[in-house]
This record gives C-alpha cells, structure tokens and sequence, in this order.
C-alpha cells in the first residue's frame, strides 16, 4: 500500500495512547498482527511499548508483558514508575509481567508459544510485548527454526485476536524473516548532527495500512515518548480558507494607510531587520490590539515575558494587564535545542487551546536555526502558515538580519518571505552624523501599497512613522546622502 496514502475504509484500530504515533499509523495499529519494534539500547523501546500497555490498560484491556533477559522486572518497573503514565494499580492485573529466560532454556521456542498461548488465556490479554527477540535469533541452530518460530507467532495473533509487539535490538537487514514474515516494522533510533542528538521514529513497513513515511522526531520526557510527525506532511490537508476577509490594524494607523487599510485577516507579515531597530515594538503594537473576542499569543524566543512587559509598558502598552485578564497568553520558548516539528505542534497547540486571533512570533530566525535539514524550512513553513490561515489566525513576525548598516541589501531569507504575505524592511542609516531609523514595506498581497522609504521613532507612545525621505539618496545603503541638484558645484 502506499506509504502516505490515506486509508480507503475505517478500518478497526488498536491505539497506541502514544501521541503523534497514531498520527503515523493513520489512526493506530491494525489488531490481531505483530509489529516489530527495533532500536538500539536506550532508543526508548521499553519506554514506549510499556505505554502502550497502560494505554489499554486505561480502556479495560490486559496486557503481557514477557522478558527474555536474566534480569527481574523490578528494576525495569522502577525506572518505569517515574514516567506519568506508569500506574501501579494496574500491575499485575491489567499489565502483568513475566519472565520467559528459564523456559527459553529449558523448552526452546515451541516452550515460549506455550507460554504465550497459556498466560494471553489465563490473562485474557489483547496485547502481548514480547521483550528480547533477539535472544531468540540468537538461541536456534538454523534460520528455518526462527522463520518457524515468526510464522507461527503470526498464526497465533492472527487465530486469537492478540496484538503483538516484538522488541528488538537487532541491526539485521530487511530481508531476515523477522522484518518480511511480520505486519509491521517500526524503528526508534538516533542521529547525531553536529554537536546536537535527536531521537526519530519511522515506519519501514506496514501491512494493511497507509502511514506517513520518512523520520519522525520523538522525545523521551517525565510523560514517556512523545512523535512529532513531519508537520508539512500530517498537516498537508487543511480546511478551505477564511471566509472573512476583513483587515485588521497593525496597532499604527499610520502604518496602515501606507499597507492600504492594515493586514487581512489570515495573513503573514514579516518585520525584517537588525538588531534593535523596533521589530519587536511593531509586534508588541499589533498584539495590543488583541480583545476577548480576538485573543492574543506572543510565541517568544529571545526574551521572557517580564522582559516583554517591561518593554511594552515603556511603550505605553498594557500588556501585564492584558496577560492578567486572559486575553493576551505569553510563550517563551529560549532558542536552545528544539526542533522543527516540536515548536510546531506546541504553537498550534496554544493557538487552539484558546481559539487565538493574533500571533505575534518574535524571532523566526530560532525556528529556521531549529531545522536538522534546512531544506525542509520552505514546505514546514507553508504548511504551518496554511494552516494558521485556515482557522483564521493573523500572524505578525520578525527576523533578524544580520548587518546593521550595510550596501548589501539583497534578500536571503527566500523561505520564510515565500510563507509571508506582507513583507517591511527596517534598516538604520547614517544621515547629517546621526543614526536613523528607515522603513519601507516590500511587499502587501492582494492590495497596493506605498512603496515610499519612510522615516520612523520609537516613543514613549509607540512607534511614529514619518513623512518620506525627501531629497535623500542611497538610504537603503545605510549611508544616506543629500540628492545632488543639477548645477550644484
């Protein structure tokens, strides 16, 4: 079937309790098949198939969960009892653990589907976690012997209804019995980049169903393992797009006569320039406009929330109150070590718990440096854009440039201005020995604008956007000079 086809027909599913899991799987695993769990020691297999166990557990089923190793359970379910989703009440009667090392030695694998087919009846378990598969491949004489043993695993699945998970360390290559004989073959694993460790999830096979192809990124927290899937891939399809097609105001009226009446609702704006220049007091502006009916989130990088308020109340802004009053909730999010798909879902997350309007994201550039693969930057932001758009969010944004004063003003940020509907340049020069502030807006979609290069300050109520520059040439060099007269010596 194909990889990222949706399924044809709602097929039964057996879901995981994993979030973003079930997401990949189109809905959760299909019941009654075994699925291959690999990953090398510390992926977070057990952690993983154990939520599984007590995610049935909390829908009133029982679950089997058998160990191949010498060791005892109870240092596994120690370690277990710190994750949020570890209930002990539920151990041993809903998930109970058993210990398979013994009869593996005394009996072989016709001793180990004994065991299966004896507790999953006593158990009356739906879901059975077979952990070690590869000391079985390690335990037979010949390959035949374990085909066997996989086939007839499969034959017990499939006869009594059980849903089973095998755990596996193995490195071994696609075509060993295990991987072709079974019904789906899942892999947790890491990769490192740089200086920089991410954990990933994917799907190699899976019979019977579509599912979201390619590396998934996964974290292990206090809540067990969480899947972020690719989100220009599980977000590929959204609703039609908004229907009211009004304009809101920037915050600066001024600002709004020059991008012809504010920005349309649904939109993208991009406020690019250096450091210190008023990009966040733009968005600090346009946030403020934010009411109960139009809620607002700042989704910030770079500085917290009291250093946001401290800066807004500078301006005559607000905005401890609006952060009191429900209406305005503020993010932060210091640009360390996120990722892509990470920072996705938690904005959308926050975007939806409280039905936001206005999103002000202040410094995309930590989003774009969060990329494992910079190439996905153009398709991630059009889907998280598109979908912002969609439930009829209207987003303002910033990004640094790096050069504070600079001839080169060519664009390089070709992925973030393609998501973004209306683009301003802000930039500094230096005219009649003074340091000034310049804007210009590069880009308005759907409606005209003033192209003109405008001077603007910040004040104690705002930000003041002059007249033109009249009779200046060069500005957007950063070296602003008189326009000379014809005549002149």
């Amino acid at each position: 079937m194909s990889e990222s086809a949706p399924c044809k027909s709602p097929r039964p599913r057996f879901t995981t309790g994993v979030i973003g899991l079930d997401t990949v799987l189109r809905g959760g695993m299909i019941p009654a098949a075994v699925y291959i769990v690999q990953g090398s020691p510390g992926a977070g297999k057990t952690i993983l198939a154990n939520q599984v166990c007590f995610h049935r557990a909390s829908l009133g089923e029982q679950s089997l969960y058998v160990t191949l190793l010498s060791e005892s359970h109870d240092r596994m379910v120690e370690h277990l009892s710190g994750l949020s989703y570890f209930d002990g009440d539920q151990v041993p009667e809903s998930v109970y653990y058993e210990s398979a090392f013994s009869v593996l030695e005394q009996e072989g694998l016709d001793g180990i589907l004994r065991l299966l087919s004896r507790e999953r009846k006593t158990r009356n378990a739906s879901l059975i976690v077979l952990d070690g598969l590869f000391v079985l491949e390690e335990s037979v004489h010949t390959e035949g012997e374990f085909r066997k043993f996989v086939n007839n695993l499969s034959t017990f699945a499939n006869l009594t209804g059980t849903t089973i998970l095998l755990l596996t360390n193995s490195a071994r290559g696609p075509h060993s019995p295990e991987y072709t004989m079974v019904d789906g073959w899942f892999e947790l694993g890491r990769q490192q980049i740089d200086y920089h460790s991410h954990r990933y999830f994917q799907v190699h096979k899976f019979r019977g169903s579509g599912f979201i192809s390619g590396n998934h990124m996964a974290r292990i927290s206090d809540e067990g393992i969480r899947v972020f899937p690719r989100l220009e891939s599980s977000l590929g399809r959204t609703r039609g797009p908004v229907t009211n097609r009004t304009n809101l105001s920037t915050g600066i009226p001024s600002l709004d006569r020059i991008m012809g009446g504010g920005v349309r609702t649904g939109s993208a704006t991009l406020y690019v320039g250096p450091s210190g220049i008023g990009k966040t007091t733009l968005g600090l502006q346009f946030i403020a406009q934010s009411a109960p009916h139009e809620p607002g989130l700042i989704f910030s990088f770079y500085q917290s929330e009291d250093d946001l308020v401290d800066k807004a109340q500078a301006l005559g802004i607000e905005l401890e109150a609006l952060v009191r009053d429900g209406i305005v909730e503020v993010i932060w999010q210091p640009a360390t070590e996120n990722t892509l798909d990470e920072l996705g879902y938690r904005l959308l997350e926050a975007v939806r718990r409280r039905n936001v309007k206005r999103l002000f994201i202040d410094g995309i550039n930590a989003i774009q440096q969060s990329a494992v693969y910079p190439d996905r930057m153009g398709r991630y932001l059009a889907a998280l854009t598109n979908v912002l758009h969609t439930e009829g969010v209207t987003v303002t944004c910033t990004l640094e440039t790096e050069e504070l004063m600079s001839g080169d003003i060519s664009m390089k940020f070709g992925a973030i201005s393609a998501a973004a509907q209306n683009i301003l340049l802000l930039r500094y020069l230096e005219l009649d020995s003074s340091i000034r502030r310049s804007i210009a807006v590069l880009k308005v979609r759907s409606s005209a604008f003033d192209p003109a290069i405008r001077e603007f300050f910040i004040t104690d109520d705002g930000v003041v956007i002059d007249e033109r520059f009249r009779r200046v040439d060069d500005i957007q060099t950063g070296h602003g000079h008189p326009r000379r007269i014809q005549g002149d010596n």
